[in-house]
């Protein structure tokens, strides 16, 4: 069959919560099959970009939603795209590829929260891409039937995740927990694919088993996820149907095998920020290098549809190696491109629009995959007797020149090889002898036992704990039914496995916190040293539990109390909008407002500063993930939020930001991380943690000389920001100043001595200002020169050494960096530079007028330990906490104690103020000072009566 161009659809979601409190602007627009972003920034040189698919898909707005909850068009005229739309563009496709012996794939592609998993999976009232094909391919089955009722058709499922280049089995529970994860085989005419005896595929026979199978998956990746600490956002998950038609044709029993895969990929947006900072392929570990490698392949084979003669990189990632057949294979392929419509996410958008524009270049050369049965078992029974008489040969040419060692080890790699192709294509064998009846016998002993552990159907009239995940569809995966054996009344929850209910999770304690039934409600008593949360409060005490609290526990474990029998109409709706509207968001924002990060005014902030504060929310779950590690591990490290304005960092045109400060507990040494740092750290931290939880050691080599938690000592930091203001410069005035210098908390730490002096452009300065001096620059300044000079630093502390100084003026992209000082805290830097404008126009002008020069002061720290650095990082943690309780309670004193002198100050305002109205009522012109002073200083009914009697008693000469 002549090659194909792989398929590309795009589609934009509506605003959601978070945007529409931004006020964001809808920056995207569609047409026909044409897609149009227009840039926010005004300023930019190319204000819109125009991209043409084989689909543009508009779900922004121009709809109605019906009575049970599915999104449609408001009528005939707008052009809203629903699911229905999709499906039948994309899934009909799929379907009739399928019945016709080729194989198909579809993949999402998009930023976290874009919509890709709405496309491919969706909601119950409005079900993606793999509910719609697994449901109708099966209907289409039994339309087939009827047509040819000796045809047999079977269908298999699998579903796997694959998360920092590792494959697990998302329907096994135990491999969904397997660190080694499953292994790649790479087979001529087949390319890679997980081996038969690790990945065996579930038959079924009804869309309600796929949709079993899909809970069971979905429990697993929640459980997974919170017991090796990763993240759903940064792992992908494919869904694989295997579909077989058996059928005869002129006397030969022929089978027509088609593989559907559909693959909801990463959130891509981590992809392109780990690239900017580094950190994460600076180490070598792979947290998101399939995205990267996928980016290279299809860069690649874009290149090579031009005419290239370039290397596609399949086998640089895992991803990249299973997708291989989807990509430039034996395969039909649509790909799905989510993106958002908001300003705020430009960079993002036009990334994902750019990486479709250059998927769609992509070819694929699809074959009906079709074969005589007996033909297969001969192959198969062919390539066994190979591989058990050819393995003496294949041994036999290992090369003699390695040495004894090395000859050993190729010897054992290639027995193993071996091995492992010989059960493969056994097994395949196996499969292909069993009968359709066992198959499906085997298909329906399964499908009984997945009904039978149905937990949700339980959970409709029992009360539980519903998990709520960062990922909307891994939400309610996890149910903990809270059902009292006869005579007790506590369950204990916990990692133990000696606990009544176990929860996986970084900070969740053997036994973390009893849940007891006392008359007919329920009530939660964290234990020792556990976090517990409820609605955003902590609690170290006994607590009563109503319906739809939501609770935390440990650093970021969320569930939502539900109890149904305290309902008195249809519950399992009102839970569902329940379920449904509570995020982990949300949560977050509570926890923030609780601990005063936030205040109730929330989203009535300016925009640039919501933005911020959503970051900040974002971060927080994260931020108390890293120090639950470095308590586990006892690292001595702690990690802080805080919004830092940018004018501290020296960045007067950049908006507030959430940094994450970071001390060494024992010491004096504290960096600040920016958000992307944090993250890559984060991931990087997760992967440390896991190794060390193995056996207490740290065995991977990427971390025998490098610890992720925290910075080397010798990296600089920024000691503080001062600024000069460079007016002067426009009149050729000379400024000799010594600024002060401060550090992120706006304390004094230091000064500089500066100059700046006009010269010529050979950097000769003007040494007669009367003769060179500018009235009016904007008039006469034609062009400009100056020498930035920085002759000395002091610094107050003396907990920094090798201090310097960086600087951009104007117009300059990178910064102008000093040398660094010695071993002191007041260095002489002794820096001169020319700074040169050619041509001076209105912005430089306006720049100079208006902007001071930002020049930031960094240093090495001196740590200096004391002896408390003994004390283990809990106990520190524990240490913070109470000082900061005291400091509370101290505080709250204080407060006290000014709410009592104000009571009293009212109170002797408010005697002033009748006795001056009794005066008044008196008709006396002026009051005795020594009444006046009395009156104030006293509080007694008494005295006042008396002075009343005094006043009265006046006359005008007193």
């Amino acid at each position: 069959m002549p090659s194909e161009n792989l398929k590309v659809a795009v589609r934009v979601r509506g605003f959601n919560d978070r945007e529409k409190a931004l006020n964001s602007k809808c920056v995207v627009e569609m047409n026909g099959n044409t897609t149009t972003i227009k840039n926010p920034d005004l300023n930019a040189s190319e204000t819109e970009k125009r991209f043409a698919f084989d689909y543009s898909y508009w779900s922004f707005d121009g709809f109605k939603v019906e009575s049970n909850g599915y999104l449609a068009p408001d009528g005939p005229k707008s052009k809203y795209c629903d699911q229905k739309r999709v499906f039948d563009d994309l899934g009909q496709g799929i379907l009739k590829n399928a019945f016709e012996g080729f194989n198909s794939s579809i993949f999402a592609y998009g930023q976290t929260g874009s919509g890709k998993s709405y496309s491919i999976i969706g909601t119950p009232a409005n079900r993606g891409l793999v509910p719609l094909v697994c449901e109708q391919i099966f209907d289409m089955i039994e339309e087939k039937k009827k047509q040819n009722p000796e045809g047999q058709f079977e269908v298999t499922f699998s579903m796997i995740e694959i998360y920092n280049e590792v494959i697990r089995d998302l329907l096994s529970s135990k491999g969904a927990f397997d660190k080694k994860g499953l292994q790649l085989h790479e087979k001529p005419g087949r390319g890679f694919h997980i081996m038969e005896r690790d990945l065996k595929p579930t038959p079924v026979f009804s869309y309600s088993t796929i949709e079993k199978l899909m809970e069971q998956g979905n429990k697993h990746k929640s459980i997974a996820e919170t017991k090796m600490n990763a993240t759903s956002s940064r792992a992908h998950t494919i869904v694989e149907l295997i579909f077989k038609q058996t059928f005869k044709k002129d006397g030969n029993e022929l089978q027509r095998v088609s593989i559907i895969d559909l693959v909801d990929l990463a959130g891509s947006e981590r992809q392109s920020k780990t690239g900017a900072s580094g950190d994460t392929l600076k180490e070598g570990i792979a947290i998101n290098l399939s995205l990267t490698c996928l980016g290279n392949v299809i860069g690649a084979i874009a290149s090579q549809s031009g005419g290239k003669n370039v290397r596609v990189p399949y086998r640089d990632s895992t991803l990249t190696k299973i997708l291989m057949n989807a990509l430039g294979g034996n395969s039909k392929t649509v790909m799905v491109a989510a993106i958002s419509p908001s300003d705020n996410n430009y960079t993002e958008t036009i990334s994902t629009l750019r990486y479709a524009d250059r998927a769609k270049q992509i070819k694929t050369n699809a074959k009906v995959n079709e074969n005589p049965k007996d033909k297969l078992i001969r192959e198969l029974q062919e390539e066994i007797a190979k591989l058990k008489a050819g393995g003496v040969t294949m041994i036999g040419g290992i090369s003699a020149d390695l040495s004894k060692k090395e000859y050993e080890r190729a010897k054992r790699e290639m027995e193993e090889s071996i091995k492992r192709q010989l059960e493969d294509s056994e097994k395949q064998m196996e499969i292909l002898k069993e009968s359709y009846e066992q198959r499906l016998a085997e298909a329906m002993k399964k499908a009984k036992e997945l009904e039978s552990h149905d937990i949700n159907e339980k959970a409709k009239i029992c009360p539980h704990l519903s998990n709520i995940n960062i990922d909307p569809m891994l939400t309610g995966s996890l149910k903990h039914l809270l059902e009292f054996p006869e005579g007790k009344s506590l369950l204990i929850i916990g990692t133990s496995e000696n606990v009544d209910i176990q929860i996986y999770g970084l900070g969740v304690s053997d036994r973390h916190a009893g849940i007891s039934w006392e008359n007919g409600e329920f009530f939660v008593e964290p234990y020792l040293n556990s976090r517990v949360m409820k609605n955003g409060k902590q609690y170290e005490e006994k607590f009563k539990l109503n319906n739809f609290d939501r609770l935390v526990f440990g650093a970021s474990l969320y569930y939502l109390f539900i109890n149904p029998t305290k309902f008195d109409q249809d519950s399992e709706q009102l839970i569902l909008n329940q379920v449904t509207t509570i995020t982990v968001e949300k949560i977050q924002k509570e926890i923030a407002q609780e601990s005063g990060l936030i205040s109730d005014g929330f989203d009535g902030r300016d925009p640039n500063d919501l933005q911020c504060l959503n970051e900040l929310i974002d971060l927080m779950p994260m931020v108390e993930e890293a120090n639950q590690m470095s308590i586990l591990m006892d690292k001595k490290m702690r990690y802080d939020l805080m919004i830092l304005n940018p004018i501290v960092l020296g960045d007067p045109h950049s908006k507030p930001k959430p940094v994450i400060l970071v001390k060494k507990f024992g010491t004096t040494l504290e960096w600040i991380w920016n958000s992307d740092k944090f993250l890559d750290r984060k991931a990087l931290m997760s992967d440390y943690y896991l190794d060390f939880k193995e056996d207490g050691k740290i065995n991977n080599p990427n971390y025998k000389d490098y610890d992720p938690f925290v910075d080397a000592p010798d990296t600089p930091i920024m000691v503080g920001v001062g600024l000069v203001e460079p007016k002067c410069v426009l009149h050729r005035v000379p400024l000799n100043d010594n600024p002060k210098f401060f550090d992120y908390s706006k304390k004094l730490v230091g000064n500089l001595h500066v100059e700046l002096l006009p010269c010529d452009k050979q950097g000769i300065i003007y040494e007669n200002i009367q003769e060179s001096i500018i009235q009016n620059p904007e008039k006469s300044l034609q062009e400009l020169y100056f020498l930035v000079r920085i002759n000395n630093i002091k610094c107050l502390s003396t907990r920094y050494k090798k201090i310097f100084c960086q600087y951009k003026c104007f117009g300059e992209e990178q910064f102008a960096i000093t040398d660094a000082g010695g071993d002191t805290n007041n260095p002489n830097i002794s820096h001169q530079r020319i700074v040169s404008y050619p041509k001076v126009d209105s912005k430089t002008i306006k720049y100079f007028s208006t902007f001071p020069l930002f020049i930031q002061v960094h240093g090495v720290q001196m740590s200096s330990t004391n002896d408390s650095n003994k004390m283990t990082t809990r106990q520190w943690f524990e240490k913070e906490k109470k000082e900061k309780i005291n400091s509370v309670e101290k505080l709250r004193e204080e407060v006290n104690r000014l709410h009592l002198d104000l009571d009293r100050t009212k109170n002797k305002l408010k005697n002033l103020e009748t006795l001056l109205d009794f005066a008044e009522k008196k008709k006396k012109k002026k009051i005795r000072v020594d009444y006046v002073r009395e009156c104030i200083l006293s509080n007694n009914p008494e005295i006042m009566n008396k002075l009343y009697e005094l006043v009265n008693k006046m006359n005008d000469k007193d």
